[in-house]
């Protein structure tokens, strides 16, 4: 998982210095996927975008105005088997001015721990590693957000061949979210951190509790098998929305093909569990669980 926020970082390095950041954003992550279908109006992660100058993404519950003279640039890959999102690409209008890449990390689906402070210090370490490189600043604790209400995170600093880079993380909705910020100089990055303070949290219901693995242990009442489901080389990974009268509410296939996809939400919508209960009341629970496919059966590989 970390591995992969070490590639975000080296992905906008590569992007500002071969002019690629086109292609980069558009490398697939493997079979081409199909388009997602719905399964409800729950919004997904990679569902925001750009829209009167101010990213918006229902998913994560944030709003960020972007800096002047940014605009949304070209969307991102597809999610990863890994539950890897680009979220927003936001560029210049004008020449240079940096660029702004954020991107998130589903953490259901690695087996690493998810501290914010570890995750920082391991970006550090591997951009260390790389010739040109150096480091401006050690990883630290910062605040994503409008005050009293804004989020923590930890930014690490980092420049090579005449470019300044930051990388900030945070953790939304058990999701690890980065955002990396790429200038020329180092007031210009730090003109761009400070654009951060005007992101804001909307207002909206409690959002699910996330618990690791919750489909495949003892509260599972209810269990359909998909049918005709086409065999899958990798884990197909699904995150659920389950009521707290243990239906199912929402499914999302987060890769897979069209034809694995529309099996898996049909069986999946059938499952049932036990209710979750936080002091006496029950909660809507969110969780991933990744299965495998083959010889028209399905599994889960926890």
């Amino acid at each position: 998982m970390r591995r992969l926020l070490h590639l975000g970082a080296v992905a906008s390095l590569t992007a500002m210095l071969a002019g690629a950041l086109a292609a980069v954003l558009a490398w697939r992550y493997g079979e081409k996927i199909l388009p997602f279908a719905v399964t409800s109006a729950m919004p997904y992660p990679q569902d925001g975008g750009v829209a009167d100058g101010v990213y918006t993404n229902p998913y994560f519950g944030l709003s960020y105005p972007l800096p002047k003279g940014f605009a949304e640039g070209l969307a991102g890959p597809d999610p990863s088997h890994s539950g890897y999102y680009v979220l927003a690409n936001l560029v210049p209008q004008a020449e240079g001015g940096g660029t702004i890449l954020i991107a998130a990390q589903d953490t259901f689906f690695d087996e690493t721990q998810h501290d914010l402070a570890a995750a920082a210090g391991e970006v550090r370490n591997s951009m260390a590693q790389i010739d040109g490189m150096s480091i401006d600043r050690e990883p630290a604790e910062f605040a994503i957000g409008r005050r009293p209400a804004a989020r923590p995170a930890w930014r690490v600093d980092f420049n090579g061949v005449g470019l300044y880079r930051a990388m900030i993380i945070t953790e939304m909705r058990c999701h690890l979210v980065s955002i990396t910020l790429t200038a020329r100089d180092p007031q210009e990055r730090e003109t761009l951190a400070q654009s951060l303070d005007q992101v804001s949290l909307m207002a909206r219901r409690e959002p699910p509790v996330c618990i690791r693995d919750y489909a495949g242990g003892e509260q599972l009442i209810r269990r359909v098998a998909p049918t005709d489901i086409p065999p899958s080389p990798t884990p197909i990974p699904v995150r659920l929305i389950i009521g707290g009268d243990g239906v199912v509410r929402h499914v999302h296939v987060i890769r897979a093909t069209g034809a694995q996809r529309k099996s898996l939400e049909l069986a999946l919508r059938q499952w049932t569990f036990k209710p979750h209960t936080i002091n006496g009341h029950a909660v809507e629970v969110e969780t991933g669980i990744a299965l495998r496919s083959g010889g028209g059966k399905i599994t889960s590989t926890d």
